[in-house]
């Protein structure tokens, strides 16, 4: 059982962006692609800082992001209103969100869809996805798999970012992770570090706790949500999916007669 309500990480946004907006590229230009293609409106669910929404909102979508984290969702709506394009933003849990209207092109972006722990979580999930959708419309989303990763505990491991935060300062991060193969969940502890002004040290802990699920898995739960597979990638450049690769982008459509 985890102490900690999962949002530890998305509490600061101005320097989540900082941290995950250069590494984000690929990943946006992916999603404004398939916006493109499907059209909207467009439901973002777990948009964070509106990484992936702002941009699709920019190319004239109507769009509307849901996230839990209330930090996040306010840096999202300052950034939009900046950028003057269409958007509308939804504190709530997607699990049991209930929104008045039905979407084009509903999105999970961000490996969003392993902060779904359970498999009773990733069915109300489904649910939400499913009942929001338009006739016709696409449910795409990305998920780390499982088989492309070294899944056991490791020790904090080397600086993966290094830059400036929004106070000047240099932060050095860096992580450790602990697996449980019971639940299928990785917790990863996070530690940011860098100097103050008279040299003293300083460290910002955070942690998450993200499921690892097979692509067979998926396949099931979208099965028993009444979705249907229509096309899978394994990297942003529309690579096939890999059985040893990294990632899965899947996207999906309700079944007929579902």
């Amino acid at each position: 059982m985890d102490s900690h309500d999962n949002l530890e990480e998305f509490g600061d946004p101005a320097n989540y962006d900082l941290e995950q907006g250069p590494q984000s590229q690929a990943r946006i230009e992916f999603w404004c692609r398939m916006a493109a293609q499907f059209g909207g409106p467009v439901l973002e669910l777990c948009c964070g800082t509106g990484l992936v929404a702002i941009p699709v909102a920019a190319m004239g979508l109507s769009v509307t992001g849901v996230d839990l984290a209330a930090p996040m969702l306010a840096h999202a709506q300052a950034k939009a209103e900046r950028a003057n394009v269409d958007t509308h933003w939804v504190e709530a849990d997607a699990r049991s969100l209930v929104l008045p209207r039905r979407f084009g092109f509903v999105i999970l972006t961000g490996n969003a869809f392993q902060a779904f722990l359970t498999t009773a979580d990733q069915r109300a999930l489904l649910a939400t996805v499913r009942r929001q959708l338009a006739p016709g419309g696409v449910f795409g989303f990305e998920t780390r798999n499982p088989a492309g990763f070294d899944l056991r505990d490791e020790p904090e491991g080397p600086i993966e970012i290094d830059y400036v935060d929004v106070a000047g300062r240099r932060v050095r991060l860096s992580s450790s992770q602990q697996w449980d193969a019971a639940t299928q969940v990785v917790r990863w502890t996070t530690y940011r570090r860098w100097a103050d002004a008279d040299g003293s040290p300083q460290v910002r802990t955070t942690r998450i706790a993200c499921r690892f699920t097979s692509p067979d898995e998926i396949e099931d739960l979208l099965d028993a949500a009444g979705l249907e597979v229509v096309a899978q990638y394994g990297d942003w450049n529309f690579a096939p999916f890999r059985a040893s690769g990294e990632r899965l982008i899947t996207l999906c459509r309700r079944r007929a007669g579902a």
